[in-house]
């Protein structure tokens, strides 16, 4: 039996429980019309679920099953994806409805205090930026939503340095969620576990990101998928990039209030979820009323996003 027939009856009947420990809002893993967490789109998709194997249908992305959604809401590759599944499916049983670790409100908002507390804002010399220096973006004031925790809990047993991402909403003033990135305990790259990158557990609202860059109220506001890439955009670019975490989120995203140009950094994904995700912010900013100037900006190598870019430039 392959890698891939195993881990897909290991998941069958799982998979709205897992897609939604995968960042996956419930409010999309339901039997009936609404919008796309890829694409964004307003009434297109349906999640079905046929045969306990995670099924849905797009009308702009085509029909997916749970692998394939989950490959497209995440921007990553199955092996990767595959392996966050294997993790997942020994706490979860046929027909849950919700993840184990789903939290409430007052589960999130203790998490969010406890981890912002132990953590610290990002230091020169520390592992965070030993690990972004490898990323060639040390030369970046680094922004106070990034911050730097020595010792967190991984959730699979262990306990590693971590760059801990704050989410929160424009104009709110307050953190919704939060991103990890496990580190290698000399900063010389993601930590050697099946799923270094984590997103907080539970919904995230519409339009939430990671505020990398002071936002002065007018002028040109940049928007990226991954973290890395919003940090290497900006100082390729020189305008301030927040990062929306993953395909689904940018779709989603909206500009803050004055913003005169919105700047789309999409990742050239070889299943152009990233490219899908660009494109369909950018319509919809585009057709309100008073919208700013939109540009989306691709790289031009499949496979690729502005990280990459910029880590080539620097070579």
């Amino acid at each position: 039996m392959s890698f891939h027939d195993r881990t897909a009856n290991a998941a069958r009947g799982k998979w709205r429980g897992i897609l939604m420990q995968l960042g996956i809002p419930e409010a999309f893993l339901r039997d009936r019309h609404g919008p796309c967490p890829v694409c964004g789109g307003t009434k297109p998709f349906r999640f079905d679920d046929k045969e306990g194997r995670g099924s849905s249908i797009c009308t702009h992305c085509g029909a997916r099953d749970g692998f394939k959604l989950a490959q497209d809401f995440l921007g990553e590759d199955f092996p990767t994806v595959a392996s966050r599944i294997d993790m997942i499916v020994g706490n979860l049983t046929p027909d849950t409805t919700a993840p184990k670790r789903d939290l409430t409100e007052a589960d999130r908002v203790q998490m969010l205090r406890a981890i912002y507390k132990e953590s610290r804002v990002i230091e020169r010399g520390d592992v965070a930026h030993r690990y972004l220096s490898s990323r060639h973006i040390e030369e970046l004031v680094y922004p106070a939503a990034l911050r730097f925790c020595p010792s967190l809990k991984d959730g699979e047993g262990g306990v590693r340095p971590a760059i801990v991402a704050m989410i929160g909403v424009p104009g709110q003033g307050k953190f919704v969620s939060m991103h990890r990135t496990f580190l290698r305990p000399d900063g010389s790259g993601k930590a050697d576990m099946d799923s270094p990158r984590k997103l907080m557990p539970g919904e995230i609202p519409d339009g939430a990101c990671v505020m990398l860059s002071e936002w002065t109220g007018s002028g040109a506001i940049g928007i990226a998928e991954g973290i890395e890439t919003a940090m290497s955009a900006s100082a390729m670019f020189q305008i301030p990039v927040w990062a929306a975490i993953s395909a689904g989120m940018l779709a989603k995203w909206s500009p803050p209030a004055g913003a005169e140009e919105v700047v789309i950094f999409g990742d050239n994904d070889p299943k152009f979820a990233g490219q899908a995700a660009a494109y369909s912010l950018a319509r919809r900013i585009a057709t309100k009323p008073d919208a700013p100037t939109v540009t989306v900006k691709i790289p031009t190598m499949i496979g690729t996003d502005w990280a990459d870019e910029y880590m080539r430039g620097k070579a």
